[in-house]
């Protein structure tokens, strides 16, 4: 009952740059973004895979991160992209990244929402698998980027509806 989750091997990530730091699971915090760039949502899987790569790029080459610094990636073509995964710590939410996962929306999502279909992945489906499987605590707190720290993300549109969602403060 878990979506499926495209591996890092499929979308053709790079190796992780050092050694990753795991996470002590369960955790008790989802933080949502939106990647901003790129702006446009990726529709096919052949778009949110050079997406994912960009990305990851960006994160490694200029930000000098180890790795793509999200925990999972939601792209509008129905799945989800595993970036550092269920078990280690991610770049996501300075402060914050070994408290919960970082969760990013592609696009951005100031003027408009994702797809329907893209919501519910996260909301119906990864949310309450990561409950069931344990990597979750069930009385989690889900939080917009914005609220940890000086940004607009996930932006106003995304922010008004995971507001409506389950364990958000």
């Amino acid at each position: 009952e878990c979506p499926a989750i495209v591996p890092r091997c499929m979308w053709g990530a790079r190796p992780y740059r050092g050694t990753p730091r795991p996470l002590t699971l369960p955790l008790g915090a989802v933080y949502i973004h939106h990647t901003s760039t790129p702006s446009a949502p990726c529709r096919t899987f052949a778009a949110c895979a050079r997406d994912m790569r960009a990305m990851q790029r960006f994160h490694q080459d200029t930000r000098g991160w180890d790795d793509i610094g999200y925990s999972f990636v939601v792209g509008s073509d129905g799945y989800l992209y595993q970036g550092r995964g269920w078990h280690w710590v991610g770049a996501h939410t300075k402060g914050y990244n070994s408290k919960g996962y970082g969760v990013g929306y592609v696009g951005d999502f100031s003027a408009t929402s994702p797809d329907p279909d893209a919501i519910a992945l996260v909301r119906d489906g990864l949310l309450p698998c990561a409950v069931r499987t344990g990597r979750l605590h069930r009385n989690y707190t889900l939080r917009g980027h914005r609220q940890m720290g000086h940004t607009d993300c996930p932006g106003n549109s995304l922010f008004r509806e995971i507001e409506t969602w389950h364990g958000f403060k």
